[in-house]
């Protein structure tokens, strides 16, 4: 019979282990686990910063659940990760400088699902909204627009991060 430790030490090294971050292009999305990750140029412009000049983009990332079905996920605690539990995504850019209070990153999150639930209270029965977890419909999108600067000339190199949320049965 396994102990309280070999199942807290599987665990651990379960919640600290790295997913390796995939490479995008502007018109290459990836896909993983039947979601599409990917991110859209909006608009380009040249600014200076500090008497430096920068290429600057407002950038749409998203994912698009392509797998055929909806995706529901389980509420879970998220105490060794400051994650958000619904978090599906967070895209990254290499070569963002963060100035001018722009962005380096961004995350794409599932939707709240909730369900009716019938229960007694005061010798009444009644019916309540209860958030059984998240959603993430079939040919949905979610999507999130930040603003990178990056040096003159260059384009945002991207990679995303997908997360993998325990899916309900």
């Amino acid at each position: 019979m396994f102990s309280k430790t070999y199942f807290l030490s599987i665990a651990l090294i379960c919640a600290f282990s790295e997913v390796s971050a995939q490479n995008i292009d502007e018109n290459n999305p990836v896909v993983s686990n039947g979601i599409e990750y990917g991110y859209a140029i909006k608009n380009e412009q040249t600014k200076s910063a500090k008497g430096e000049e920068y290429s600057r983009f407002e950038l749409t990332c998203y994912a698009t659940n392509r797998s055929g079905c909806t995706k529901l996920y389980a509420e879970r605690t998220t105490f060794l990760s400051d994650d958000p539990p619904n978090l599906l995504a967070t895209f990254n850019c290499s070569n963002a400088n963060g100035k001018r209070l722009t962005s380096k990153s961004s995350q794409v999150k599932a939707r709240d699902f909730y369900v009716n639930a019938r229960m007694s209270e005061n010798g009444k029965d009644i019916t309540r909204s209860v958030k059984a977890g998240y959603i993430f419909r079939n040919g949905e999108s979610v999507r999130n627009s930040i603003i990178v600067l990056v040096p003159l000339g260059e384009r945002p190199m991207m990679s995303v991060n997908s997360n993998e949320l325990p899916e309900l049965r």
